[in-house]
């Protein structure tokens, strides 16, 4: 009886250290998530500023700037 006391106690502490691995996993993954959302915020910023940078730079070469400086007037 005296084995299978020890062996439970045994048990016990494993899943205690697991129970604190997985929580530190879980932090991890969810610091992870945060910083991949922040990158993707970034890089749909970059996307638009290439976007609009594209934009002016057609609409310079077409002459629409000329008329939109014209239309301000």
């Amino acid at each position: 009886m005296e084995q299978f006391k020890e062996s439970v106690t045994k048990l016990e502490w494993r899943v205690d250290g697991h129970e604190n691995e997985i929580a530190l996993l879980k932090e991890t993954s969810q610091d992870f998530k945060r910083t991949l959302d922040l990158i993707t915020l970034t890089l749909k910023q970059i996307k638009w500023l290439a976007m609009g940078g594209c934009a002016v730079y057609f609409a310079t070469e077409i002459g629409l700037m000329g008329v939109l400086k014209l239309a301000a007037l």
